[in-house]
């Protein structure tokens, strides 16, 4: 899975983002948006069939990613203390965690600094 950072405008919609991807018929894994002093964050994870296409559809569209980079996305029950036995396996296996958000279903998306490592802990 890729994630792929961007940094949206303050009068650009994320609604441009969305039908950008729906245009060239990819569905998105996961995605979040938060806001900054000017404009928004967003984060959204791809396929790795779909990156490339994609990326050059959202580049074409004038929303060049900041950054893209290698996820996992694991499914996870929903429980209290879940998020935090889940990282600390994948601390105990001697990766750290970078980014970590929800993702579509009961999953989560997990960026890390070696994901071979948070992979085999999950």
């Amino acid at each position: 899975m890729q994630d792929m950072t961007f940094i949206i405008d303050p009068e650009r919609s994320l609604a441009e983002i969305w039908e950008t991807l729906g245009g060239v018929g990819i569905a998105m894994e996961a995605a979040c948006a938060f806001p900054r002093l000017e404009g928004r964050t967003v984060h959204i994870v791809l396929n790795d069939g779909d990156a490339d296409r994609g990326e050059a559809a959202l580049r074409n569209a004038g929303f060049p990613p900041l950054d893209r980079r290698d996820v996992l996305i694991h499914e996870i029950d929903i429980v209290p203390g879940e998020l935090g036995r889940l990282a600390r396996r994948i601390a105990e296996a001697g990766a750290k965690i970078y980014i970590m958000y929800m993702a579509t279903g009961n999953r989560v998306v997990i960026g890390a600094d070696d994901l071979e490592k948070a992979a085999a802990a999950l």
